[in-house]
């Protein structure tokens, strides 16, 4: 059984988007993220991979994601979504007990020959006080080193996000 190091953390609050960053090597990472909420209600986190290059969001149409979201007062639903700009998460909430908290276990990001890709635990509440899971994968299909991920809203800012990126040894 492998443990945890801690690389970095970051908390934001009020801001358009935030990235962690710091997968330097071919190891899988983790990263959680916890009392993610915004400043408009119904507004979605969108993620991306950052680049290796200059840290920066890779914003191009390659990412490909698929999950199944599991409501507490809903049927399961399942999703899929090709050549896409960003990962779209549950809608949230403008306080913490309307946010998200999520587990990402990332895999290549370090390769610059192989696709970066994750699998991911979401627990939401949004401000309809639904309660939902989702589980999933998601991949960018380009060949390049990644080195974290970078949040944005869909609507207004994000309010509140703690993110802590670990490496798996």
């Amino acid at each position: 059984m492998g443990k945890l190091v801690q690389v970095a953390t970051t908390s934001v609050s009020n801001v358009s988007n935030f990235s962690i960053t710091g997968i330097t090597t071919d190891d899988v990472y983790l990263i959680t993220l916890n009392d993610l909420y915004m400043t408009s209600d119904g507004a979605r986190p969108r993620l991306r991979f950052t680049k290796s290059s200059d840290s920066s969001a890779d914003t191009t149409s390659n990412y490909d994601y698929a999950n199944k979201d599991m409501y507490a007062n809903q049927s399961f639903t399942n999703n899929a979504n090709q050549n896409q700009t960003y990962y779209n998460g549950f809608s949230t909430g403008t306080d913490n007990t309307e946010g998200l908290r999520a587990i990402y276990y990332c895999y290549n990001f370090n390769s610059s020959s192989e696709y970066s890709f994750i699998t991911y635990e979401e627990f939401a509440t949004n401000n309809a006080s639904e309660n939902a899971g989702r589980m999933g994968g998601m991949v960018l299909t380009v060949q390049q080193s990644t080195n974290g991920f970078n949040w944005h809203s869909s609507t207004g800012n994000i309010s509140n996000a703690t993110a802590t990126l670990y490496r798996v040894v």
